[in-house]
């Protein structure tokens, strides 16, 4: 024992704790290297600033939902005729009942079609009943004074 306390000041520590120490500074330095590393290469992901990843899923959920918005109030899909009877399906068995009636009668309105579904929306059997008396077929009359059976 007298030949450690010799060399040995009194108030160092002992032998264990200076490892530990070196160890735990060790540690310490090598983190802020690697953190150092790590906010490197983030900073190069990075685009203007912005994280690539948080911009797509932005433009994904957002864009939609905004150019929804505006052609909700600029009306850019607006289709001629105002579109109907392309969704409702009854639209489409009246459109398709009107534009043969119409062939066949009168083929110079089959245009006019969609101005009529969108005028009669909900009253087509109106509009159907309209049709066939105004293009209904009109009985002759026959004079038989005139008629020759001979």
């Amino acid at each position: 024992g007298a030949v450690y306390t010799q060399h040995t000041p009194r108030h160092a520590m002992p032998k264990g704790d200076g490892a530990v120490r070196r160890a735990a500074a060790r540690e310490t330095r090598e983190d802020a290297v690697e953190e150092k590393k790590f906010k490197k290469k983030e900073a190069k992901k990075l685009l203007w600033g912005v994280n690539p990843v948080h911009v797509f899923f932005f433009v994904l959920f957002f864009l939609p939902t905004a150019f929804t918005m505006a052609d909700y109030f600029f009306k850019f899909s607006a289709v001629p005729g105002g579109g109907y009877g392309t969704l409702d399906p009854k639209q489409a068995v009246w459109r398709t009942k009107i534009r043969a009636f119409y062939e066949e009668n009168n083929p110079s309105k089959v245009n006019e079609i969609p101005d009529l579904l969108r005028k009669y929306k909900g009253k087509e059997r109106k509009l159907w009943k309209k049709l066939q008396k105004k293009y209904e077929p009109k009985e002759e009359t026959y004079d038989l004074n005139e008629m020759n059976f001979d």
